[in-house]
């Protein structure tokens, strides 16, 4: 039987941070054995995808395995998965585009995680300018916009989704699971308020009724939900309608790794329709 497998990539420079980062690629149990162009999809947080004795967090997407199910189902689906371990103390600064205030609120300890933020725009150049052409040089890949995508979880979510509307001429495809957009929910509203509608463009956002991230202030545990439904509203007055637009609660799921693993195929059957 065919396997799939991950290689990691160490100490990737990021010229437009001046950091360096780990990447890890998961490449679809037939990638070795035939000559075959896949899309490709990039995750924010890698370090919580494949392996527990790297998470950041102490549970996994558990990507791996659900790839390899999806393959011996329906191989034509296989699609390469690109992981960007996140920054640790930088994860906050390179995953919201703007100062946040509100953080210090809700996350007295993102100020030893890169609080207030103020970093996502040279993330995303580094995503597109830097990562991607590396990706399409030393891998398979087809290389076009509706054969690429942009996924993550949390601040991930929210840095998934502002890339993807601003390169919308390199990402045609969009997951947000649980995404903070409360960090800085008016500016990203305003954001999708100024950019251009893109076609061909499908956005899967989806929360847990039970999310939190600090179960000490009451109001945070509303907050998850209530940020969610205001960005898809925004969303929707953009013009995303259901053929592009999907948004999806989820009763009793909490706020980590296991599920969004749970929700991960979903939203893959729907991205890919």
């Amino acid at each position: 039987m065919k396997t799939s497998s991950v290689t990691i990539i160490s100490n990737f420079f990021m010229p437009q941070l001046n950091r360096f980062r780990t990447i890890r690629v998961y490449l679809p149990p037939a990638y070795e054995s035939n000559n075959r162009h896949y899309g490709v999809m990039y995750m924010q947080d890698g370090q919580n995808l494949f392996d527990t004795k790297d998470s950041a967090f102490g549970t996994i997407w558990d990507i791996q395995s659900t790839m390899d199910k999806r393959h011996h189902e329906s191989p034509e689906m296989d699609i390469i998965i690109v992981g960007i371990d996140n920054g640790e103390q930088y994860r906050y600064a390179e995953y919201s585009p703007w100062h946040s205030d509100i953080g210090a609120y809700y996350l007295p300890h993102a100020k030893a995680t890169g609080f207030p933020g103020g970093e996502g725009f040279l993330y995303m150049q580094f995503l597109v300018q830097t990562l991607k052409p590396f990706i399409d040089d030393h891998f398979r890949t087809k290389p076009d916009r509706m054969h690429t995508a942009i996924a993550g979880s949390s601040m991930g979510g929210l840095i998934s989704l502002c890339t993807g509307l601003k390169y919308s001429s390199v990402f045609s495809k969009i997951a947000a699971f649980s995404s903070a957009f409360y960090f800085a929910e008016s500016e990203v509203i305003t954001w999708i308020q100024k950019t251009e509608k893109a076609d061909q463009m499908r956005i899967y956002l989806d929360v847990g009724t039970q999310e939190t991230s600090n179960h000490l202030i009451p109001e945070f545990r509303e907050i998850y939900i209530k940020c969610s439904k205001n960005v898809f509203e925004s969303l929707t007055l953009k013009g995303y309608d259901s053929k592009s637009l999907d948004f999806k609660v989820f009763d009793g799921d909490i706020h980590n790794e296991s599920c969004w693993a749970k929700r991960f195929p979903a939203m893959l059957d729907w991205l890919y329709e």
